[in-house]
């Protein structure tokens, strides 16, 4: 057997800098010697980022080789120290020869700290054993567009699956710039043909208008039938035209060309206890045929119900954190700054695991239980890099890099 050719890295450890110039986070980069120039990668990035002080702005950008994707820059701020913030994005990139990927950071000023960690970056070569618009989709919008109260359409993809009763895993980006501290921004992700739906969806008012940009990942695996679906990236605000969508992409793959998966979605809230990590807001179980690497991500919507709630949560197999760490660090998310905030948070992380029963949960909780803040849109995915047993693949490499300690 063999695996599909990826790379992983992963830094466990919190990297800091107080430039106000964008430097490397330390370990976090795919060398240009793991890429094939003029192939197709998917590129999926998670970390979390926190402020020293408040009324600051942090940045956080994706580079291959020494150009930024735009699209890819987060600008954070917050009207407290110490918040975490979720930094998640991802893209289809062909491979340029002598470019690799790294992630960046750097803060507003020369005096404040930014703080990064739990960074994952996975590549996986989309070209050789899978096929483009059949195994996978991606669309997206480079156009800037102002939003009004109607969702406005931005990338978008429509296919009809081969097979009927394959798992798709579809992502929804957004990067929002906020023109107003009095309106939110909103994304979803709208399917239609098949069946109808519009969630999962996000939406945040800002602290700052104009310097901040916001960044919707929204990710969701759905059963398709052997019919016709759109999925796209919408995008509005809450009142008024007062923000501008920078971007939007979607991207849909196929599970089933991979040789074990498993996945849990759950759509309903579920109320958040003030007892750290005590609500269980997803669970599933895989069992890979054989050792290797296995792809697990997280997704949710933190529904805060009040300006003052923050939220923790953890990715855990059984009773272990992975990545480790997540418990004791008990980092407390809060991004927007009202009570009608629906904070995207996810986490992804690539594990080497053993031919036997694993156990995956996502548990959450906020800092009070007042005004019932609740999780929503609760995703869970874990999917082997072993491709199926009667599948001859022209690549086997992989590869895993950590820093700061084992998964």
């Amino acid at each position: 057997m063999a695996a599909i050719e990826h790379v992983a890295v992963a830094v466990n450890s919190v990297q800091t800098t107080t430039s106000s110039t964008y430097g490397d986070v330390t370990g976090a980069a795919i060398a240009s010697s793991s890429f094939t120039a003029g192939k197709k990668y998917l590129i999926t990035v998670t970390a979390q980022l926190s402020l020293s002080a408040n009324s600051i702005l942090g940045y956080c950008s994706v580079l291959h080789g020494t150009t930024m994707f735009a699209e890819s820059e987060l600008i954070l701020s917050s009207t407290t120290a110490n918040f975490w913030h979720v930094y998640q994005w991802r893209t289809v990139w062909t491979a340029v020869t002598s470019e690799g990927i790294k992630l960046q950071f750097k803060n507003g000023d020369n005096s404040t700290t930014l703080s990064c960690n739990f960074v994952s970056i996975l590549a996986i070569n989309l070209s050789d054993d899978l096929t483009e618009n059949t195994d996978w989709f991606f669309a997206e919008r480079a156009n800037d567009d102002a939003l009004s109260t109607t969702p406005l359409d931005g990338a978008s993809i429509t296919f009809t699956p081969g097979t009927a009763g394959h798992d798709w895993l579809v992502g929804t980006y957004a990067q929002v710039q906020p023109g107003a501290t009095n309106t939110s921004s909103i994304s979803n992700m709208s399917r239609s043909g098949e069946a109808a739906s519009s969630v999962p969806s996000a939406r945040l008012e800002s602290f700052q208008s104009g310097t901040t940009i916001f960044s919707y990942p929204l990710t969701r695996v759905f059963s398709l039938g052997n019919a016709s679906n759109t999925f796209k990236e919408q995008s509005a605000t809450s009142s008024g035209v007062a923000h501008t969508r920078l971007h939007s992409s979607v991207f849909a793959l196929n599970l089933n060309k991979f040789r074990v998966h498993s996945s849990a979605y759950t759509e309903a809230d579920a109320a958040l206890s003030a007892t750290d990590y005590a609500t269980e807001l997803a669970t599933l179980s895989i069992t890979p045929a054989v050792a290797g690497d296995v792809w697990i991500g997280a997704y949710w919507g933190f529904d805060s119900q009040a300006t003052g709630r923050e939220a923790e949560f953890r990715l855990q197999e059984g009773a272990n954190d992975i990545p480790a760490g997540q418990t004791t660090a008990n980092y407390q998310f809060k991004w927007g700054g009202d009570n009608a905030d629906e904070t995207p948070l996810g986490i992804e992380t690539v594990q080497s695991l053993t031919a036997t029963e694993y156990t995956i949960a996502l548990d959450a909780s906020a800092d009070s239980a007042t005004s019932t803040p609740a999780g929503q849109h609760r995703q869970l995915w874990a999917v082997t890099m072993e491709l199926p047993a009667a599948f001859q693949p022209s690549w086997g490499q992989h590869a895993t890099q950590i820093v700061g300690g084992a998964f």
